[in-house]
């Protein structure tokens, strides 16, 4: 009947629910008996204006007037079946099996902030309501109605002192929950339930995650506006501090690049630095952590971390780093902390940062610091540490790739880092329109299942609050957040920029600056306007003023400390390339190539080995070995290790995980993300957090992915500024898997280019043991080249047919471990000869021992060097052998041009020239990727029969 009333009802003894109506529209009065509980309840239907009217108790639903009363009567039964919708958002078990059906965890499920804080003063209601509906306007404006409705009907107060605020924010997050949770119960919706919404995800758990992840937003936002009124008048003394210093580093900056310093050879140098104008207020993020300078030593590694970016140098002087630190650095002088770890040695890098203060030292190749910090955050984790990580980047950063696959992997594990996005309105000359199509950065974040929400860059308080509540989500099992930043560079990218940017005084150049854009930012500059802010809160200027004088005057010293600073001294670059390993300076290459070379004793009589290969029940294969060295570093490093690459947790490539799953390994095996950068990055990011990664790359040709943070990175720190990367990294590779070009790929050269390494490539399972466990043992990274190929997949044969598996002594390693004797380094000399010298390494040792025997039938005698190590590449043993013979052969399973065969065969050449009596060769495959088909692969890679060919062209 039209214009009847009706809905549904639920009585407040019972619970019941059932429906109503009513055959008067002037009615606004509810007289029922429950037909469950027999309780007669009067109400008032409707509520008056002024929220008063209708009992609490009774919860009264009213729908439209022509719905069909079987359709309400199947509402009221779907109430009463109190199906609790499942968000399959429930938070892991450590050690629970994952289903491959289960959905994404939800970190933050269900969160709200612990205890209230204290409130400086009151806030006024009106004031909570605008900074909610500005939030939701940003993120989630198709609920501005939906929340304004629900915040008019909860009881609340003019002002809210902490605790009040505290209280209602709970009770309001509870009412919009139970609000969203009724939304599949209207009439309309009913059906939307049981659809699915997209395949396999029903309407109600579809909307239930939707709704939680909309929960912590609001709650997130509540919180925020919790921390900014908790701010003291201290805390804001110390950030107007912190800025005025910033500006003033900035500012000496500018003027050391300008006028120069003398440098040692007759010109002026000016250094190089990036100024934060205008971005000054990321200072008081400093403030909502906890720093490494006000704990003990020994407690500095629980500080927290920040990998503050370039234009970040008043994050890195708020967390404790000092003006000369900034100064020395960016002026490349000896006393700078880019020193390798060796006093005196500075000025490697242009860079801030003091990792000991927590502060991690950017890189140029942007992301780096962000996705290294990842790691970090990941070591906190796996370690219980209650530490937080903040990782600001630009705009330009949010472009790049590995910047996503850091957010991704951290929104995946719930990691304790909150990103930070500063849209400086420019990325050197790149305006920001061009950079990204979302509509803020802060929607790059909800892609990954992280909460995100903007603020204004030119506020120090919403650097702190977010911060503040970053900090308290992720820490209580939230995740990672992402604050984006709107702000605005006002200076050239770098000193050199201004002119370009913003025009020269000459008026040439004129500049190319947005002037309505910059006028805008100017009128926002945090300085003067948080100074104004401060005076009006009764701070005295003459208190301000007095600040900034010992301001200036500190600054001015550091500066006249930097002038007397002495330069590096050259010859101390060499210093600390690995903890094995100085590099060679030009005195050495120079003294080596003079010196008297005497023939050397020989080791192994010709046609000697010093290798045994074993068909016993007992003897191991290659890959056996690999699986059964992991299993030994688990035992030895318990939680600190982690075995990181792809496909871990079920088996691992070629199932070498098994046996760490079969001994009770399987928490240390961790699934990444399919991101071979991000695996490198995190690794690297988990050594400096404390962890001794073991990481792995699937397939050779897959390691370009990585060669950013293995080359750019990991390779550099130590060097850098004396970090230890205590990490390992597996990279399977090599012909005879018939696996075509990008999984077989013989990758050693693209890595031995850049000094930070060290690689090996072990040819035998008594190697691959040994030197697994010695490189796990280095405070450094280290390439292990393990070759498919020798795996013993065939029977337990090599993909040419050998049986190459060893009866494994694995105690004498243990022993030159335990004594700091490691055999990393060292070549050995693997058959005597007489003839000439085999030098070669991985699967091709087993084609120049298969060719040596060959070659004895017709009488000629080959000795053979196994490398092992590829860097640091023992060259004495090879230049011992070559004066013993006469003649060389360097065999590489890699493409002959560029191969690192070359450098092998230079150095030999070099010192062993005048003792040669047949040119050096370099045998590798031919120059093309590697083939697919089996023919073709094997007339690609160096073969017995081409060694021969060799061999007996260098004797005739």
């Amino acid at each position: 009947m039209a214009g009847v009333r009706r809905g549904v009802w639920q009585c407040p003894d019972c619970g019941f629910h059932q429906t109503w109506k009513i055959k008067s529209n002037n009615s606004n009065k509810l007289d029922r008996r429950c037909s469950s509980c027999g309780k007669r309840v009067r109400a008032t239907i409707d509520r008056s204006s002024s929220g008063k009217g209708r009992s609490r108790e009774v919860v009264i639903w009213e729908r439209k007037p022509d719905t069909n009363m079987a359709i309400l009567e199947n509402e009221a039964k779907k109430r009463n079946e109190n199906k609790v919708t499942e968000t399959s958002a429930k938070q892991p078990i450590n050690g629970e099996p994952v289903k491959q059906s289960d959905l994404p965890v939800i970190w933050g499920l269900g969160w709200a902030p612990k205890s209230p804080l204290e409130f400086v003063r009151p806030i006024k209601e009106a004031s909570v309501r605008k900074e909610l509906i500005r939030f939701l306007a940003e993120r989630h404006d198709g609920y501005l109605n939906f929340v304004l409705d629900c915040w008019k009907d909860c009881e609340k107060k003019e002002h809210f002192n902490g605790k009040d605020f505290h209280d209602f924010s709970i009770l309001f997050v509870s009412e919009l929950r139970a609000k969203l949770s009724e939304r599949l119960l209207e009439p309309d919706l009913l059906e939307l339930g049981e659809l699915e919404v997209i395949p396999l995800r029903g309407g109600s758990v579809h909307l239930a995650r939707r709704a939680e992840r909309f929960l912590i937003d609001v709650s997130l936002c509540l919180r925020r506006i919790a921390h900014s009124c908790s701010v003291t008048i201290g805390q804001r003394i110390q950030w107007q501090k912190w800025m005025t210093r910033t500006r003033l580093v900035d500012e000496q900056l500018k003027d050391l690049f300008t006028s120069g310093l003398p440098a040692p050879d007759g010109s002026k140098f000016g250094g190089k630095g990036f100024r934060s104008t205008w971005q000054e207020g990321v200072v008081a993020c400093a403030s909502a952590l906890i720093r490494a300078v006000d704990l003990p030593k020994n407690e500095s590694h629980n500080a927290d971390v920040v990998a503050p970016m370039i234009r970040d140098v008043g994050l890195a002087l708020a967390m404790g780093q000092t003006a000369i630190e900034v100064l020395s650095a960016q002026m490349g002088k000896s006393e700078s902390y880019m020193d390798g770890g060796h006093e005196g040695c500075g000025g490697r890098d242009l860079h801030i940062g003091n990792w000991e203060k927590g502060i991690l030292p950017p890189t140029a190749p942007l992301p780096i610091a962000s996705a290294t910090t990842t790691g970090v955050a990941l070591a906190a984790k796996r370690l219980g540490i209650g530490r937080f990580h903040l990782a600001p980047v630009g705009e330009g950063c949010s472009s790049s790739g590995e910047f996503w696959e850091a957010m991704n992997f951290a929104g995946v594990r719930g990691l304790p880092i909150c990103y930070m996005i500063q849209n400086n309105q420019i990325a050197l000359d790149t305006f920001a329109s061009s950079q990204s199509g979302a509509e803020t950065f802060g929607d790059k974040g909800h892609g990954m299942g992280i909460p995100s929400w903007t603020i204004d860059g030119s506020d120090p308080t919403s650097f702190y609050s977010s911060t503040a509540v970053s900090r308290e989500f992720a820490l209580s099992g939230g995740g990672a957040t992402l604050i984006h930043v709107e702000t605005m560079r006002g200076c050239g990218h770098a000193h050199h920029h201004d002119d370009l940017y913003l025009g020269a005084a000459s008026g040439n150049p004129p500049g190319y600056v947005d002037r309505d854009l910059i006028s805008y930012w100017s009128n926002k500059d945090p300085l003067p306007n948080h100074m104004e802010a401060l005076i009006k809160m009764g701070v005295s200027e003459g208190e301000l003023s007095e600040m900034v004088e010992k301001e200036q005057i500190a600054i001015l010293r550091s500066r006249e400390q930097l002038e007397n600073m002495e330069w590096p001294e050259g010859n101390s670059v060499v210093m600390g390339v690995t903890s094995i390993q100085d590099a060679p300076s030009h005195e050495n290459q120079l003294s080596r190539i003079n010196r008297d070379l005497q023939q050397a004793d020989q080791p192994l009589a010709p046609g000697e080995l010093s290798i045994e290969f074993s068909d016993a029940p007992n003897s191991w294969s290659y890959s056996r070995s690999i699986q059964n060295a992991m299993a030994t570093l688990a035992d030895q490093f318990g939680d600190q290790i982690v075995f990181m690459g792809e496909d871990m947790e079920v088996a691992g490539a070629f199932g070498m995980n098994l046996p760490l799953k079969a001994k009770g390994h399987h928490k240390a095996l961790l699934d990444m993300p399919l991101s071979e950068a991000i695996i490198i990055h995190s690794a690297t990011g988990a050594a400096l957090g404390g962890m001794r990664p073991l990481a792995e790359i699937q397939f050779g040709g897959f390691a370009a992915l990585a060669l950013n943070p293995l080359l750019n990175n990991a390779a550099q720190l130590r060097w850098r500024w004396g970090a230890e990367v205590p990490l390992t990294v597996r990279i399977p590779l090599g012909a005879k898997t018939r696996s075509g070009p990008y999984h077989a790929n013989m990758i050693e050269a693209w890595m031995a280019n850049d000094p930070g390494l060290i690689l090996v490539a072990p040819s035998n399972p008594q190697d691959a043991y040994d030197l697994l466990i010695e490189s796990h043992q280095l405070p450094d990274p280290v390439v292990f080249l393990e070759h498919i190929g020798l795996y013993g997949l065939r029977g337990g044969l090599t993909g040419w047919g050998d049986n190459i598996n060893q009866i494994v002594d694995t105690k004498t390693v243990q022993k030159r471990v335990s004594r700091g004797q490691l055999s990393i380094g060292q070549s050995r000399v693997l058959r005597g000869g007489r003839d000439i010298t085999i030098v070669t390494w991985g699967a091709m040792v087993h084609v120049a021992l298969r060719a040596s025997e060959e070659a004895a039938k017709n009488g000629i005698e080959v000795e053979i060097i196994d490398l092992r190590t590829l860097i640091p590449f023992d060259a004495d043993t090879c230049i011992q052998s070559v004066t013993r013979t006469g003649r060389v052969i360097v065999l590489q399973e890699a493409q002959w041009t560029g191969g690192f065969g070359h450098t092998v065969a230079s150095r030999i050449v070099e010192e062993s020239f005048w003792k040669l009596e047949s040119a050096p060769v370099v045998v590798g495959a031919l120059d093309t990727p590697v083939p697919f088909s089996p023919t073709l692969e094997d007339h690609t890679i160096p073969s017995v029969e081409i060694v021969m060919r060799h061999i007996r062209k260098s004797l005739d």
